[in-house]
């Protein structure tokens, strides 16, 4: 049975003028996910969430959307002299959606709306701008950034929302350039440089195994014997498999008489330098 998508994007490309935003970009984001999708800064990640949510129409490709949607923009205003919780009813009669439940969230986290906006910190307007994207229970949450200005203690609410709004089988789609931050919050990730996709799918199942040095010819029969699951980063090995494969993949390494020293689970943001790297 085929998985359930919140969208899909196909062959999606972007220019303006000669320069070119986006080349050709397809990846599937599943229902109920929290989906990363991590890029430095001027990689096309706000160009992509732009066209997902109708807001850019691509030069090539074409998205497909189920459901209902709601995107928080990197950068976003509201009238200043407007309180937080008049920004809520505002959007709640705009989208048709309930107060309460907004403002029971805006209490969450610590968000005194009482106060204008303009006398908000940074932070606070941008968890009052997390707090008002939830108006309306979509089924999609497209997030730019939604950790931008916030301090420590901030991240850590914003993370805890997210997961409770993953808790109740909604999606999000969120950016970041915070490599470390999306670690431990996402199912699955795509990464992003230049414009071209460079990987998508699950964080948890790469391995970096540290060997004794292996060189291109061991790395290439261990693929030809082993499945195409290995790929050479300077003289470390690295394994797209799962874990309970872990010693299946050490035993293959052992009859090419490599020398191990180390499995560890591979973060995303060494997989990411290495891809970029790859690619540079």
């Amino acid at each position: 049975m085929n998985q359930h998508l919140a969208f899909s994007a196909h062959g999606v490309g972007k220019r303006f003028g000669d320069f070119c935003a986006l080349k050709n970009v397809s990846l599937s984001v599943p229902m109920g996910q929290i989906y990363g999708f991590i890029g430095r800064n001027g990689a096309g990640k706000t160009t992509f969430m732009r066209i997902v949510c109708g807001l850019m129409q691509p030069s090539e490709g074409s998205i497909h959307m189920d459901g209902r949607l709601s995107f928080l923009p990197q950068n976003v205003r509201f009238r200043d002299r407007m309180s937080g919780e008049d920004a809520i009813h505002l959007f709640a009669q705009l989208r048709r959606g309930d107060a309460k439940e907004c403002k029971r969230l805006a209490t969450q986290l610590e968000i005194d709306l009482a106060k204008s906006v303009n006398s908000m910190s940074p932070g606070q307007q941008r968890k009052l701008q997390l707090v008002i994207a939830t108006v309306g229970a979509p089924d999609l949450l497209v997030l730019d950034e939604p950790t931008a200005g916030l301090d420590p203690t901030g991240v850590q609410q914003v993370r805890s929302i997210l997961q409770l709004m993953h808790q109740a089988g909604r999606t999000v789609f969120l950016s970041s350039h915070v490599l470390m931050e999306l670690e431990n919050l996402c199912d699955t990730v795509a990464m992003i440089d230049k414009g071209e996709l460079l990987y998508q799918g699950p964080c948890s199942t790469t391995y970096e195994i540290e060997t004794g040095g292996v060189d291109e010819q061991t790395a290439k029969r261990l693929n030809r014997d082993h499945g195409e699951r290995f790929r050479l980063s300077g003289d470390r090995l690295l394994a797209q498999v799962e874990h309970e494969e872990i010693p299946a993949v050490l035993e293959a390494l052992y009859t090419q008489n490599v020398r191990v020293f180390g499995v560890r689970r591979q973060g995303i943001e060494s997989l990411y330098n290495a891809l970029v790297q790859e690619g540079a």
